[in-house]
């Protein structure tokens, strides 16, 4: 396994607080760490070796989602790319991605982890929330099949898509999000049909969510701009944290290994813009 310190765009994750929940704050936490990389080969693993990689970083964000979980912390971001990191041809990603189901169903992973087949890593992902009483966002892959009766199918048969998702404080998918705008790079995922604005709804206000590149374009993120009030984002790096604006005291702490932080950060409710 390669330890990384390559330092790329993260995960890039909006916070949209469009109405005052019952909290006049919340405590929002910003977490990155050198992600654990798979050895570079364009043959795919076994979906157990792929697993096996998954898990050490999991590890790392288990760590770090507990320590935000101590300090009050009622939402944690990690990494796009922060659980398998992000070399890959479409074969040799295949393995690491899992069928991420619309959040409509009313799904915990944790306590239903069998309710849509193979879904490990969504459903350490939940547990994580659900044990820690911490909204999780995290950015995974998601695996769709589609066949000759859509024009637009890839020649293997599936859309695979960079992906966010989001589980709240009782472990529930609560929100799932495309990456609309794939950096060059990013050979192994298929481009979204359609932007499509994500929100979901909290006890402290309601939030939107988009990643990294998706902030040079007008879809989604002029588009949720103009839609909603904008309140603090946030993008952090490998090596260095940048905590989003905030009109509170922000605080970084070391994270749970070394080339880790965390970014805490108190943040109104009430919009910044009006």
């Amino acid at each position: 396994m390669i330890r990384s310190y390559f330092p790329k765009c993260v995960a890039l994750f909006a916070f949209f607080v469009l109405s005052v929940g019952a909290l006049d704050t919340f405590i929002g936490a910003v977490y990155e760490h050198a992600v654990v990389l798979p050895n570079s080969t364009e043959t795919p693993v076994s979906k157990e070796e792929a697993l096996l990689l998954m898990n050490k970083n999991i590890d790392v964000l288990e760590e770090a989602v507990k320590l935000a979980a101590k300090q009050g912390a009622h939402m944690i971001v990690t990494p796009e790319d922060g659980i398998y990191g992000w070399v890959f041809t479409r074969e040799s990603i295949y393995p690491y991605l899992e069928d991420i189901p619309d959040p409509e169903v009313n799904w915990i992973p944790c306590r239903d982890p069998q309710r849509f087949g193979y879904t490990p890593v969504q459903v350490r992902l939940s547990c994580l929330a659900k044990d820690n009483s911490i909204y999780v966002v995290a950015n995974i892959g998601d695996k769709k099949p589609c066949n000759a009766s859509d024009p637009q199918c890839p020649p293997d048969g599936r859309y695979q898509y960079n992906t966010d998702v989001v589980f709240d404080s009782q472990g529930r998918l609560v929100a799932r999000y495309h990456k609309y705008n794939l950096f060059e790079p990013e050979i192994q995922f298929d481009f979204p049909k359609d932007s499509e604005p994500v929100t979901f709804d909290t006890p402290f206000g309601k939030f939107g969510i988009f990643t990294c590149f998706d902030i040079f374009s007008h879809d989604p993120a002029v588009v949720v701009v103009d839609e909603f009030q904008w309140t603090v984002s946030s993008c952090p790096r490998h090596g260095t944290t940048h905590c989003p604006s905030s009109r509170r005291v922000r605080s970084i702490q070391r994270g749970p290994e070394p080339c880790a932080s965390i970014c805490l950060l108190r943040i109104p409710t009430i919009p910044a813009c009006t």
